[in-house]
């Protein structure tokens, strides 16, 4: 093939001339080759391949297959062209070639002022849709995927740039095209409406937001992490190995009942701890450090402190009222058995 351009002014074609100046109003198949941005104007015209009585010839369209005109309602998208080579393969071979096939028309049957109307199924895919039977809808436009079934639900699907999409710039070979293929790392991420009306994203691996509309809940999962909330239920459970709240300066807690069951230990550190209430202890309790207990106490079993003791409790001290109860044996310190109970003897002062 000649790639040499030459003056058409001098080296006239009247081949060439003829499909370029003779009117037609027949609507046909086109593959779009490249695409052009005039300053001048602010648009984009397309080279689109056409074939005309056994021959190839070019038509410069502009896409019209926008669905809204207006100023302020706008959809735009551009057509995919390709490589043709330096050699004949590309010629009329559209099942091998990796252009957009458009359907084109001529203005007033002018080839030179083509309207891009719509776009057909490219030759070397096979239709998405008859692969299943509860699809109605399946688009895919640079990796992002959408599919409407039959019944409702709506699913998009976030697959990112095709990992071979250089294989598209390639000059056609005469060989079937390949199919998109994606980077698995990224790939996958979806979000989903059913035919039930309940909505969930997903990265396809283990971390999913459910909103169930029939049951009322909202699951989030993060691996074996399971935050669920229940509508009907009014309840919010976390299913996790580790849980840390970080509260600069506060945190409340209002409700009826608190149930702790910790299998290990309850480690808790503060300048100050106030408990406001009755305290039901069952086990083993250790105080290292000073201890102040106003009121009743009733001690079964052994009773060990380290550090200063204060037990107060009616008018004086409970060890006072110790001492006059049982004397002062033992040289006068009070005896006070491993299984004793001790109350408070209310006294009065002389």
């Amino acid at each position: 093939m000649d790639y040499i351009v030459k003056d058409s002014s001098i080296w006239k074609n009247s081949q060439h001339h003829s499909l370029l100046n003779n009117t037609t109003y027949s609507i046909r198949v086109g593959m779009v080759r490249e695409h052009m941005f005039f300053d001048d104007s602010s648009e984009t015209r397309y080279v689109v391949e056409v074939w005309k009585n056994n021959r190839l010839y070019p038509m410069t369209c502009v896409r019209a297959n926008s669905r809204f005109g207006g100023i302020f309602n706008y959809e735009e998208y551009t057509h995919r062209g390709f490589n043709p080579g330096k050699t004949n393969v590309s010629l009329g071979n559209f099942q091998f070639v990796p252009g957009d096939t458009v359907i084109v028309a001529a203005a007033d049957g002018n080839s030179r002022e083509g309207f891009i109307l719509s776009s057909i199924n490219h030759f070397g895919r096979p239709e998405r849709i008859p692969a299943n039977e509860e699809t109605a809808y399946a688009s895919e436009f640079n990796g992002l995927q959408k599919v409407i079934a039959y019944s409702g639900g709506y699913t998009v699907t976030f697959n990112g740039t095709p990992t071979n999409i250089d294989k598209l710039k390639e000059a056609p070979t005469g060989e079937d095209l390949p199919l998109p293929e994606y980077n698995s790392t990224i790939a996958g991420s979806y979000y989903q409406f059913d035919k039930n009306g309940s909505f969930t994203i997903c990265d396809n691996e283990e971390q999913s937001i459910l909103v169930d509309k029939p049951s009322g809940k909202i699951v989030i999962a993060s691996g074996s992490t399971l935050l669920t909330i229940d509508k009907s239920a009014e309840s919010l459970s976390i299913t996790n190995k580790k849980s840390t709240f970080d509260s600069t300066n506060e945190f409340n807690i209002s409700t009826k009942k608190v149930s702790i069951d910790a299998q290990s230990l309850v480690d808790i550190k503060a300048s100050d701890i106030k408990i406001d209430g009755k305290i039901d202890q069952k086990g083993k309790v250790k105080i290292d450090g000073d201890t102040k207990i106003k009121g009743n106490v009733d001690v079964t079993g052994n009773f060990s402190t380290t550090g200063e003791t204060l037990l107060a409790g009616g008018a004086n001290p409970l060890i006072y009222d110790i001492l006059l109860t049982i004397g002062t044996g033992n040289l006068g310190a009070p005896v006070i058995s491993s299984n004793i109970v001790l109350k408070t003897v209310q006294t009065k002062a002389t």
